[in-house]
């Protein structure tokens, strides 16, 4: 019995010791295997390898987060309307017009690939600006290999630096992302071909060549930047040959091969290619005028170059922190600010655990080596813009001038960079600035996209109400109104919208219908109301029309009110302006036709319809009206009540009014009429005069007489006569 105690106490003294010892070793095992993971995780979301997971975070705050709501804009409507409605093979005919007849294949192979939802140009357009940012990196690295963190850094900047303003153009920008996407990665190769022999760099050259090509005969917009490499090569070629003669030798043959290539496009571009019969445009006048004025045109160009570098350079930053962009009343202002506040979050905490056991270089030409090849960037982005006369700060509409810009965003953002490089020494200081800069960059570009967004949404009400109030209008029509309606489109981008909506079919180079805003094109209400020549021409497409010919439109969802067609009974129309008002008189809605089956828009680009709201019974109603159709027209009220609708502006009960009237039902017609007053000031002559058509029109009967009796001395109708 003793020695069994003395055993199992031995035993209870043992047992503990394993466990402890055990304990240690899992936790070891556990505390090893956990150092391991961090340190995994830190190779890979700290290194360079997480570069491009970083580049496309920065792409997805800018530009991502509102793909589902946007659209087509301006310049993306005549790619949409010639593929939709005169096939892909037409934007060949297109873009010969555009002069760029090599780009066709480009838009010809996006259609095929994303059809016409506009989502699947937004993603595409999102893709491209990415992999331009990827390969702007690679090319950093490639230059300057021990420089790993600025080359993320700036390549972060170059991702979201606020200039270009035209992203959300997922169609018309195409082709500027495919050329810079190109051109960095024929620079890539460039710089790989320098380090290796004579025999083994051909098969990176012939590449590079190919990808040089394929970006100049695309789109001319890198042109000017393809000068940068007479600089790159000088900086490479310096670290291995410091002899200046043999070095600039050495620079001069490395550079031949690609500058033939850029010869022989000026050579095409310039002398070979012709514009079609009575276009002009983008002819390189500056250029020639190197020729006959050299000190007039290098004038120019300097002056040229200066300011719209600086421009490239601070305006959207001003833009950033502009006190309108900062407003805190904006129902969009939380979400902006919560995706700015967690992308300064995020990328201050990218940059402060950046490679944190990188070795430092002691490169001493790095800097200067940078600050020229910026320089030379911003100094030759421009050239092609220059050389046709033009400029980003003449230019009077700097949405569409941003586009000029992008080329100068190479030497931007490395520019930037090294600014704030130079200026904050302090590691910790420079990630909080850059982080805060990247916060701003991305403040830029949200405010920038809702715009679009707004402008989208409202493309989408006003095809909507144009196509129910007006399924089929005579072709040779002019749609009117006092000024542009629709943001970020212009005129040529609305009628190719309008074409568009209605579909049209076999009309050649003549579209059916045209858009104008009259204050823009004649502002001569009395020559308009005479019949005065509407005519426009835009691509190959010429629309030849009348203003005997046209239907009055007024849309401002603004004010919560609904797309009218005007016509001459709305002459007393005081809600419209003094303009609106008289032109009315010469708006034909008999040129709006019926149809046996209701149209719909095209599904792939607008979507599913919304059916529910009021605008649908307000449009068909007063369609109704137009063919005394009063049934119908009470119908339709009745469902818009079943489901809860109501105008917010009296003048759409007026038909409602009309109806209740021709089918008799006047305490309906009296009540809609009194409310109609009441939440709608400055409404009384457009309800006398549709009192005044009750009385013509409406059968007869005393409660007629009697209601539009008391209804007119209500509204002091004696007044307006």
């Amino acid at each position: 019995m003793l020695s069994f105690s003395v055993e199992k106490k031995s035993e209870s003294r043992i047992r503990p010791q394993i466990k402890r010892e055990a304990g240690v070793y899992v936790e070891g095992i556990i505390t090893g295997d956990m150092n391991k993971v961090r340190s995994f995780f830190q190779r890979i979301f700290f290194s360079e390898k997480s570069a491009p997971l970083a580049f496309l975070a920065a792409c997805i705050f800018g530009f991502g987060l509102l793909i589902p709501q946007l659209g087509f804009y301006m310049d993306d409507w005549p790619y949409v309307f010639y593929a939709k409605l005169k096939g892909v093979e037409s934007l060949r005919e297109m873009l010969v017009y555009d002069s760029r007849p090599n780009a066709a294949w480009l838009y010809m192979l996006g259609f095929n690939v994303l059809g016409f939802r506009p989502m699947a140009w937004h993603i595409s357009a999102l893709l491209l600006r990415f992999g331009t940012v990827v390969t702007f990196w690679m090319f950093l690295q490639a230059m300057w290999n021990e420089r790993k963190k600025e080359a993320i850094a700036v390549s972060l900047l170059f991702a979201i630096f606020p200039f270009f303003m035209l992203q959300p153009f997922a169609v018309g920008s195409t082709h500027h992302w495919f050329g810079f996407l190109a051109f960095n990665s024929s620079l890539i190769l460039m710089v790989l071909a320098l380090r290796e022999s004579s025999v083994k760099k051909w098969p990176y050259v012939v590449s590079a060549l190919g990808l040089e090509a394929a970006h100049l005969f695309t789109s001319e917009y890198f042109a000017g930047l393809e000068l940068v490499r007479i600089f790159i090569l000088w900086i490479l070629i310096s670290r291995s040959e410091m002899r200046f003669t043999k070095k600039a030798g050495h620079v001069f043959l490395n550079w031949v091969p690609y500058l033939v290539v850029l010869g022989f496009f000026f050579y095409w571009r310039v002398v070979l290619y012709q514009n079609p019969e009575g276009v002009t445009r983008n002819d390189p006048i500056i250029l020639m005028q190197l020729f006959t004025e050299p000190f007039k045109a290098i004038g120019f160009l300097f002056n040229a170059f200066l300011t719209d570098a600086i421009s490239v350079l601070t305006i959207g930053w001003g833009k950033a922190v502009d006190a309108s962009a900062l407003n805190i009343s904006s129902p969009f202002a939380p979400f902006k600010f919560g995706v700015c506040a967690f992308g300064f979050a995020l990328a201050y905490f990218y940059f402060k655990r950046l490679l944190p056991h990188s070795s430092e270089t002691n490169e001493t030409n790095w800097g200067k080596d940078a600050l020229l090849l910026a320089i030379a960037a911003l100094m030759t982005g421009g050239l092609p813009i220059w050389f046709i006369g033009r400029s980003i700060v003449e230019s009077k509409n700097l949405l569409s001038a941003s586009r000029f810009g992008i080329p100068a965003m190479f030497g931007a953002s490395l520019l930037t960079f090294l600014l704030v490089d130079f200026f904050i020494s302090d590691q910790n200081k420079k990630n909080l600035f850059l982080a805060f800069a990247l916060a701003l960059a991305i403040n830029f570009h949200l405010d920038n996209t809702k715009e679009f967004q707004y402008s989208w949404e409202k493309q989408e009400r006003f095809a909507q109400q144009l196509i129910w109030r007006a399924p089929s209008v005579e072709a040779g029509t002019a749609f009117l109104t006092d000024e542009e309606v629709l943001g970020v489109m212009g005129e040529y981008a609305v009628s190719f919208s309008i074409n568009t909506t209605y579909q049209a079919e076999d009309f050649g180079n003549t579209p059916p219908y045209w858009y104008f805003p009259f204050y823009y094109t004649n502002p001569n209400v009395d020559s308009l109301l005479q019949g005065a020549p509407l005519e426009y021409e835009k691509l190959s497409m010429a629309f030849s029309g009348n203003s005997r010919q046209m239907l009055l439109l007024d849309f401002n969802p603004e004010l919560n009110r609904c797309l009218w067609i005007l016509q001459p009974q709305d002459v007393n129309l005081r809600l419209v302006s003094d303009d609106v008002r008289q032109l009315a008189a010469g708006s034909d809605i008999s040129l709006i036709k019926p149809t046996e089956s209701e149209p719909s828009l095209p599904k792939d680009i607008y979507g599913k319809q919304n059916r529910q709201g009021w605008c649908y019974y307000f449009e068909k109603a007063d369609l109704a009206r137009q063919y005394g159709k009063w049934d119908e027209v009470v119908r339709l009220w009745n469902e818009s009540q079943s489901v809860g609708e109501r105008a917010d502006n009296g003048f759409e009960y007026i038909p409602f009014i009309e109806g209740f009237g021709h089918t008799g039902d006047w305490e309906q017609a009296k009540s809609l009429t009194k409310f109609s007053k009441k939440i709608t000031a400055g409404l009384e002559p457009s309800l006398c005069s549709a009192l005044d058509r009750l009385a013509a029109d409406a059968p007869e009967s005393q409660d007629r007489d009697e209601t539009i009796i008391n209804l007119k001395d209500d509204l002091k109708c004696s007044n307006y006569q």
